[in-house]
């Protein structure tokens, strides 16, 4: 990749990380238990799929 395209590459980036960020601020700020309930089940979840996936790729003792 050039260092163009990595600076455009770059920006984007930026740029859809502050839109959801925006947008997740937005919407915690009119539904604040909703927000919280689905952060904390996609959280859950997703340290319960990195744990199964851990043991799934770990070598055996």
């Amino acid at each position: 990749m050039t260092p163009l395209g990595r600076t455009i590459g770059k920006k984007a980036t930026k740029a859809t990380v502050r839109h959801s960020v925006r947008g997740v601020v937005s919407k915690a700020q009119r539904k604040p238990l909703r927000s919280a309930t689905l952060l904390s089940l996609g959280g859950a979840f997703g340290a319960m799929a990195g744990w199964l996936a851990g043991r799934k790729t770990a070598k055996p003792a």
